[in-house]
Parts: structure tokens; sequence; C-alpha cells
């Protein structure tokens, strides 16, 4: 496996929970390279977004849109929306709403964590065959969402 790869691989076990030191052994390089990777990635900082990204997103939209009709309501003639309002209200809606459909990776990398965990004391073997197949579920949904981040 080239480099660059094993690297994308260490990254996704460690987003999953994996310690550096269980990486490194599963792919054969050493802990100097981990930690390499580790910092020169932001590994910590990309794994706290992802669990935290969305949540902190939709509190801000949420806000945003009660003071939107705060601000509405503060007007002398607060019962008649204008279009550009009602138009406003109904954006900030939307965006909400398809954020709380969109697919979180961050929450899929905790939930197949905690799965391979909990599946690794009834059958050893088989959870080293549900990673492999998780991390390149993980890889296929990054690259699918790479596009969607901006």
């Amino acid at each position: 496996m080239a480099k660059k790869n094993l690297e994308e691989v260490a990254q996704v076990l460690y987003l999953q929970g994996y310690n550096q030191k269980e990486i490194a052994l599963k792919l054969g390089v050493s802990t100097v390279t981990m930690s390499k990777w580790k910092s020169n990635g932001e590994w910590d900082t990309i794994k706290t977004n992802l669990l935290t990204s969305k949540n902190k997103r939709l509190s801000e939209l949420y806000d945003e849109l009660a003071e939107f009709n705060r601000m509405i309501k503060d007007k002398k003639d607060y019962k008649v929306t204008t279009s550009k309002e009602a138009d406003a209200r109904r954006k900030l809606i939307k965006d909400i709403s398809e954020l709380e459909r969109k697919y979180n990776i961050g929450q899929t990398i905790s939930i197949g964590r905690d799965f391979s965990l909990f599946v690794k004391d009834i059958d050893f073997e088989f959870s080293q065959k549900a990673v492999t197949y998780f991390d390149s579920f993980i890889n296929h949904q990054i690259d699918r969402q790479k596009w969607q981040k901006e």
C-alpha cells in the first residue's frame, strides 16, 4: 500500500478511536511516523470538528431563526410579514432541515467504533473483517462528501 494510502487509513482508524500504537502495529509503521502524521494532519482538530460541527451549526441556525422571528415581532405591524422576510425565514428553515438530515461522518465513525469494540469481544475474527469493510465505507463517504463541504 502506498504511503499516502497508509496515512489515510491511519487517519480513519484514529478518527474511529484507535490509539497511535494500535494503528502503527496494524499498518506496520513506526509510532514516530504515526505521531508525525497525526501532528501534521491535525487529526485531533479534525476529530473534534467532525463530532461537533453539525450540532454547532444547527445551534447557530436556530439562534438566527429565533432572532429573526423576534425582529419581525418587534415591528409595529408584525402581523404583516413582507415577502423578503418570508423568503428569508423559508431559507433559514430549509437550511436547518437539510442540515438535520445531512449525513454526519463524525457520528458514523463514533457508531462504527462502538460497534467494532462491541463485536471484538464476541467474535474477534469477524470484528477484524468488519473493521476493514467499515474503513472502506468511511473512505467512500469522505470522498463522496468532499464536494458537499464547500
